[in-house]
């Protein structure tokens, strides 16, 4: 049987790394660190990653993570499976996001232990990064500390061409975008061009004004990712941040949800009984300074070209998590929205959003 080939060369703006491996992250802690070092536990049977005293995913209560524990993403031993996966897809580029450690370093309460998490992150994914020319190195930034961030950013800066870097919607604090534009991390992004992407994620201890709310993963599935988007997104354009010059991609999230949420915004930007009217265009901000990751089947694609246009579209693997994409979604795609569209969203759109913009 003839192997499906995509209709054409893919950026992958929504890969992540798989790291709940004790080994792999020995190399990264300094002695005084190794405490905070992840290891795998066993909690009622299921196998879960101890990241600096933060259960992943989150076992009970409100917030709680996949009852599949770790098995929820499936373990890539080797660059060699990535890179099978990118080929048979044809991914030319890939942003490879984090996994458990380096989304739950923006939750943990201790500012220092975010700080050790973060960078161990990065270290980690800067090595990988470096051996295979077609994956971007993405690293983690901390949205409450601009300090250790902004030495962050010199220390890669030097290294390599920062095309990206990511944060969560959600931290350890609800709304850590509330005022964006005080934020000097902030504002050096938007001044030097480099995107920040928000990927959020279910039962990782984050302050989710939603998702804390359910103690069912099936409700906390849904209201972690979309509405903490929201959040956050609602904060960028509230703040002026977007405004400034701030490009966001927004991954993992779906898109349907956009069109309602932008109409609703600028609905109450122009008027809200009480207030004065905000001059917000919200289409043409997002338009001009959001990406928004999807994988193909989403069925809200239509509604976001409807309102937007092509432009805001970005094709997100999700690998290599369980309903991480396959050449034949791709080529489902180009048949129903033709090869002007699908070239847009599985590749241009991308290409210059983080790589041809400076």
């Amino acid at each position: 049987m003839t192997p499906v080939r995509p209709p054409g060369p893919v950026i992958d703006v929504d890969s992540h790394l798989t790291d709940a491996d004790e080994k792999l992250w020995r190399p990264y802690f300094a002695e005084r660190d190794a405490h905070l070092a992840p290891r795998v536990v066993t909690i009622d049977g299921v196998d879960r990653l101890d990241v600096a005293g933060l259960l992943l995913p989150r076992p009970s209560g409100p917030g709680v993570g996949s009852p599949l524990g770790i098995g929820a993403a499936t373990h890539v031993a080797s660059l060699d499976e990535r890179v099978a996966f990118m080929r048979d897809l044809n991914i030319v580029r890939a942003l490879l996001l984090p996994g458990f450690v380096g989304l739950a370093a923006l939750n943990h309460h201790d500012r220092q232990v975010r700080a050790v998490l973060a960078r161990a992150h990065n270290n980690l994914v800067y090595d990988l990064a470096s051996r295979v020319e077609q994956i971007e190195f993405v690293p983690v930034l901390l949205p409450d500390d601009s300090e250790w961030s902004l030495a962050e950013l010199r220390h890669w800066g030097s290294r390599v061409q920062l095309r990206a870097v990511v944060s969560r919607p959600t931290t350890w604090q609800a709304r850590p975008f509330r005022d964006a534009t005080t934020l000097p991390i902030v504002n050096h992004l938007a001044a030097e061009g480099i995107v920040l992407v928000l990927h959020a994620a279910t039962g990782y201890h984050q302050a989710s004004p939603m998702a804390e709310q359910f103690d069912d993963y099936r409700f906390t599935h849904v209201f972690s990712h979309p509405f903490e988007h929201m959040l956050a997104l609602a904060d960028l354009i509230g703040s002026g941040a977007l405004g400034g010059g701030l490009r966001v991609g927004l991954v993992e999230a779906g898109c349907g949800w956009l069109p309602w949420f932008a109409g609703r915004l600028q609905g109450h930007f122009d008027q809200t009984g009480g207030l004065p009217r905000l001059d917000v265009d919200v289409d043409e901000l997002i338009t001009r300074q959001v990406i928004l990751g999807v994988e193909p089947g989403d069925t809200g694609i239509d509604s976001v070209l409807a309102r937007f246009g092509p432009s805001v579209l970005a094709f997100g693997s999700d690998f290599p998590h369980w309903d991480a994409a396959h050449p034949d979604d791709l080529v489902a795609l180009s048949e129903r929205l033709g090869p002007e569209v699908t070239s847009r969203i599985l590749f241009d759109n991308s290409q210059d959003f983080f790589f041809a913009r400076r």
